[in-house]
């Protein structure tokens, strides 16, 4: 154990210092101490900090000490409540002050002028004083002692003078500080004793005060910090002494209660790795036969270019697992989630009931999966129903419509890309989707759309199930199921080397084909009731010739084109909803006679649709030009290109609708 030796003149001074001492040091360092009045013989002690009373008797503290020992001076404190007694003595009035000498009794009146007590007029006086030196004794009222009663002369004791205890001078905590610097001592229990001790105790100046005031707020805010974080955190000085663990490494290392204490870290073997360790950033190290996987940082904190001390973070892998985990749950909670489950799947016919069960069975088996069919048919709800039925539920659902994003940033949104990757690119860079769909689902509409460079791409994805990000030089690894959606013949686009065969492939592992809603027309009932209890309508009722006539009605835009024409019904027409009640565009001429309705709105816009109404109503009434038609057009609110108009109008022309009068004759609607 280290040693710490008091040096003073008097015995008093010296037991008073030792005892001071103890509190603070008991259990880091054994305190003895030497009263050079009673010692006969000089013998020099073997002592870690010498503390002397003062600069005075430095020459003759030397004498008992090794020439190396480290030496201290005793700066000293008065109890605070002592030094308020003497600031209420009346301002002028003579007071005596007693001490044991002559010299200490003066150097006493120097130290209380030091802490503010300037207003009275202290005479020194100690038992080797003659009482007639020190003047008119009438004319003082108060005496003043640091707890030296047996030195006051006993005719002013029974004089009825006025008797200030101020206590035996404390040994200031900057020289506690001091000491325990040079006994590299620095533990949270140490820090606590010094910020209590200090409030007791007046300073020299009011700043000192402050400083520890605010050193115990930071201190006590440090602890919080400290002791609930989840990472572990060891702070090591310049001389690679370990100053602070935590918790953590406590656990880390298996010992209970180590916390503020950091001297079992300073053993242990595994501490003992990260001190010897070089800076790194996230070392990945294993412990007990790579049970428990440990990510490690260290850093060296310089101050003017000098390396002073380092910080050291343990994380606990595992957990950085879970919360990426958890993170990307809260992430697509905003949104990339999927939404619809085999329960909002409406149907009750023989062809959606075996496409149902097939891909019931598909979704248990985690593979990557084709869905087809024509557009409007409900792929992408398919989708959504699949992952929620398989093991990656808990996990992000992701869906991208590939054919409605250009080549170059549909590959940024997959793979992602690295800072300055390209103009444009964020800092930092950016994850692409099949990384944030890690764990869960990632679904491609429209794959027949990708051109062969995103191909080849997504073809090493589904083998390596690994990417690597646009500019980027690493590869990372991700678990990812992959659904993807077409409604067009893949087969076809292998055999025009439009779409690549090993992908193809590749994909057409498990495939399930939606049957278009002309194939299951006893569910379009099913359907419509489904669609008008979402709009909670539940005044309407659909006539029994117009149900006959949605139910023969040649859906080419499926259940997308079902659900369009549902809600025209319910928000234009009345109660009882019948033929008259559907958009001008559905409605069969009476010269025309196509009872199987060669009108197809499903495959137009929504905007375009109702423009496509608004020319068939003028139309009606009159012809006219395509200038004239599209300002008509506009004056309803719409705006519409040139190239547009022509792309509507064809359109209607195809249907045979409209038809294109000769000369001057203009756009004319058929059968008008």
């Amino acid at each position: 154990m280290k040693k710490i030796v008091v040096i003073s003149i008097e015995r008093r001074a010296k037991e008073k210092y030792m005892e001071n001492l103890k509190f603070f040091f008991d259990g880091y360092a054994e305190v003895t101490g030497i009263s050079i009045k009673d010692t006969d013989t000089i013998e020099k002690v073997d002592a870690d900090v010498a503390v002397v009373a003062n600069q005075t008797i430095l020459n003759k503290a030397k004498a008992f000490i090794k020439d190396n020992t480290r030496i201290v001076y005793v700066d000293i404190s008065f109890c605070h409540e002592n030094i308020e007694k003497l600031k209420k003595i009346d301002r002028g009035a003579k007071v005596l002050l007693v001490d044991y000498k002559e010299y200490m009794a003066i150097s006493l009146v120097g130290l209380l002028s030091e802490y503010g007590i300037q207003h009275v007029d202290f005479i020194p006086f100690a038992p080797d004083m003659r009482l007639e030196s020190i003047g008119n004794i009438d004319e003082i009222k108060t005496i003043v002692t640091p707890g030296l009663f047996n030195c006051i002369p006993p005719n002013l004791l029974s004089a009825g003078k006025r008797i200030i205890d101020i206590g035996y001078r404390k040994i200031d905590i900057s020289t506690i500080s001091n000491i325990a610097s040079k006994l590299e001592i620095n533990d949270e229990i140490f820090n606590e004793k010094i910020i209590n001790y200090s409030r007791g105790l007046v300073h020299k100046s009011n700043s000192i005060t402050n400083i520890l005031k605010n050193l115990k707020e930071n201190s006590s805010q440090i602890d919080a910090i400290l002791r609930n974080i989840d990472d572990g955190v060891i702070i090591v000085n310049g001389e690679n002494k370990i100053l602070h663990c935590n918790r953590f490494v406590c656990s880390i290392m298996g010992e209970k209660d180590c916390y503020p204490n950091s001297s079992a870290c300073k053993t242990n073997h595994i501490c003992k790795k990260f001190l010897v360790m070089e800076p790194v950033e996230n070392r990945i190290i294993k412990l007990d036969g790579n049970q428990r996987v440990l990510i490690v940082t260290k850093k060296i904190t310089k101050v003017y270019n000098e390396l002073r001390s380092s910080t050291i973070i343990v994380k606990n892998a595992e957990k950085i697992h879970d919360m990426e985990i958890s993170l990307r749950k809260n992430l697509f909670a905003r949104g990339y989630v999927a939404k619809y489950t085999f329960d909002d799947i409406v149907y009750k016919g023989n062809a959606m009931t075996d496409c149902v069960q097939k891909a019931k069975k598909i979704a248990a088996i985690d593979s990557t999966t084709l869905i087809t069919g024509d557009t409007g048919t409900g792929k992408e709800l398919l989708a959504h129903a699949i992952h929620n039925s398989s093991k990656r539920r808990e996990f992000p659902f992701i869906a991208i419509n590939c054919a409605a994003i250009s080549e170059n940033l549909l590959e940024s949104e997959l793979f992602g890309y690295e800072e300055g990757a390209f103009t444009g690119a964020k800092k930092g860079g950016k994850k692409g989707l099949f990384e944030l769909a890690h764990k869960g689902t990632i679904f491609l509409d429209e794959i027949g759309d990708i051109s062969q460079a995103t191909q080849v791409k997504l073809l090493r994805v589904l083998q390596e199930k690994e990417v690597m990000r646009i500019g980027g030089i690493n590869i990372v690894p991700v678990d990812v199921r992959v659904i993807v959606a077409t409604n067009r013949d893949l087969e076809e686009l292998v055999e025009k080397k439009v779409f690549r065969k090993d992908l193809y492939y590749r994909l057409n592992v498990f495939t399930i084909n939606i049957p278009p809603l002309t194939a299951r027309k006893e569910d379009i009932p099913l359907l419509i009731e489904s669609i008008m209890d979402e709009y909670r309508v539940h005044n309407k009722k659909i006539s029994v010739g117009l149900m006959k006539y949605l139910i023969d009605y040649e859906w080419k835009g499926n259940v997308r084109e079902l659900r369009n024409c549902i809600e025209y019904l319910i928000f234009m027409g009345g109660n009882e909803l019948t033929f008259d009640d559907l958009p001008v565009s559905m409605k069969i001429s009476e010269d025309n006679g196509d009872k199987k309705g060669n009108v197809l709105m499903g495959e137009l816009f929504e905007e375009e649709k109702q423009i496509a109404d608004k020319v068939l109503e003028i139309c009606t009434y009159r012809s006219v030009g395509r200038r004239g038609l599209k300002k008509l057009i506009s004056q309803q609110g719409f705006e519409i290109s040139e190239y547009r108009l022509r792309k509507i109008l064809e359109y209607l022309r195809k249907k045979n609708l409209i038809y294109y009068g000769k000369g001057r004759e203009g756009i004319k609607k058929v059968g008008y």
